[in-house]
């Protein structure tokens, strides 16, 4: 098993050696082991997420500003290379900035609540910019396929530890069903976002395996039990969205576009034999099957099918610039008219951008969303195969029956996705790379890809 976490290279401010065969684009700055390490402890801690506890700020959040505060030991290694898509996110910062000093003026739903507008407002910004900011840095340190490879193998880690958490009685969380059955969790996790994150470990580990061009372990099926563990782990939390989202990132493995006949052929099977083993494993729990009986013969989506007209209503109503964050959370709380709850989200990622910033924020997050779409779109025949888009499906998917926009996993999986068109020489940043890395750099092409390819079969 490779991993290669260490990045070979020189002191920063020093030319990168370039070995033969390989695309010098990819030439990086040695990374100092403190801000590597700080990362890895970043993506581990994503699944581990604590909500009921009296310290009111997450594992991940805490970890998150670690590693941004190690960063300046690599100043050149985290923030040399500026995506377009960071440009479209900053963009979209500004225009919540923007909607919540306007709104704050007239937050009338807000203050019916009794709730604190500014405090709320600028906790929210503060996440969402550490976001960007753990965004920036990732795509930055993904410039070398090596740590993009442990990172995601971290992960896969961390979602097995996790979904091993309620097997053998740790921290484990239930909550009742209306009408039999239970939702099962660990940490007091919300179930949605539990399935999200087990649901990319099963993705990771599958893409490890069978969709990179060097798999994690050999032989290949030794992971199947993990695998089995993550699948069923998905389906015990009985979040309907999550396991649409997990077949909706196994999908991609279906039509992965490998070289060979055989290799086509051997994905689809599998992926296929995954997704039948997660309609059966959902089929066969009771609770489940309810839910998902309910959706199909009633409409029933948890409140979503009252949540998203009313949503996009008030979109209507303010299409410039929203209603202001948080307040838009008020505000829907108010038109459901719900006695338990206060504020009600929007469950849905797009609709949430909508509803709080309008159209001035919603188009600048799209175009940065998009890019990063298509870059994992154009990676699917590099080293990482069909692995980035995979994982980018899983989260959007999730997204849109779900609203985790300061989830460090959905920015991180982001990052991976655009930076990963580089692993076969394309380059996604709004600016040229440093001298060092242009240097000697052959003329992109079909050559210059086939020359990466064996390059990086050698190391």
């Amino acid at each position: 098993m490779t991993l290669g976490w260490r990045v070979p290279g020189p002191a920063l401010g020093s030319a990168a050696p370039v070995r033969p065969g390989v695309t010098t684009a990819l030439a990086t700055p040695a990374i100092n082991p403190i801000v590597r390490w700080a990362f890895a402890l970043l993506v581990f801690s994503i699944p581990f997420e604590f909500p009921e506890r009296s310290f009111p700020i997450e594992i991940p959040t805490i970890t998150a500003a670690v590693f941004l505060l190690t960063t300046p030991l690599a100043l050149r290694a985290c923030y040399a290379r500026r995506p377009a898509a960071l440009v479209w996110f900053l963009v979209y910062l500004y225009a919540f900035a923007v909607s919540a000093v306007w709104n704050a003026r007239h937050a009338a739903a807000t203050d019916v609540n009794n709730a604190n507008y500014g405090a709320e407002v600028t906790k929210l910004f503060a996440l969402l910019l550490q976001a960007v900011l753990v965004f920036w840095a990732a795509y930055n340190l993904f410039q070398s396929p090596r740590i993009a490879r442990l990172t995601v193998v971290v992960l896969a880690l961390a979602g097995t530890i996790r979904a091993l958490l309620p097997v053998v009685g740790i921290a484990r969380t239930t909550h009742a069903i209306w009408g039999g059955g239970e939702r099962v969790t660990a940490l007091g996790q919300n179930a949605n976002n539990s399935a999200m994150i087990l649901a990319a470990g099963f993705v990771v580990l599958l893409g490890l395996q069978y969709g990179a061009e060097r798999p994690l372990l050999r032989p290949r099926w030794l992971v199947a039990p993990i695998l089995a563990l993550l699948g069923l782990s998905v389906v015990d939390t009985g979040s309907r969205g999550g396991i649409v989202a997990l077949g909706a990132g196994l999908l991609p493995f279906m039509f992965s576009g490998a070289r060979t006949l055989w290799l086509v052929v051997r994905n689809a099977v599998i992926a296929a034999l995954a997704i039948g083993l997660v309609i059966f494993a959902a089929y066969r729990s009771d609770a489940v099957r309810r839910r998902f009986t309910e959706s199909v013969e009633s409409g029933a989506l948890a409140g979503r099918e009252r949540i998203y007209p009313s949503v996009l209503q008030m979109s209507r109503e303010r299409p410039l610039i929203g209603w202001g964050p948080v307040n838009n959370k008020y505000e829907l709380g108010l038109r459901l008219n719900e006695r338990i709850f206060r504020r009600r989200d929007a469950h849905n990622l797009v609709l949430e951008v909508l509803s709080s910033t309008g159209l001035a924020g919603t188009i600048p997050f799209l175009a940065g969303l998009g890019l990063c779409c298509v870059g994992a779109w154009q990676a699917r025949r590099g080293p990482h195969g069909i692995l980035p888009l995979a994982l980018l499906l899983v989260v959007v998917a999730a997204n849109m029956s779900g609203n985790w926009i300061a989830s460090k996993l959905l920015w991180l999986v982001l990052a991976y996705g655009l930076a990963s068109m580089r692993y076969r020489g394309k380059d996604a940043s709004g600016l040229p790379p440093p001298a060092a890395v242009l240097a000697g750099r052959p003329t992109p092409g079909r050559a210059s890809d086939r020359a990466f390819r064996e390059g990086w079969r050698s190391r």
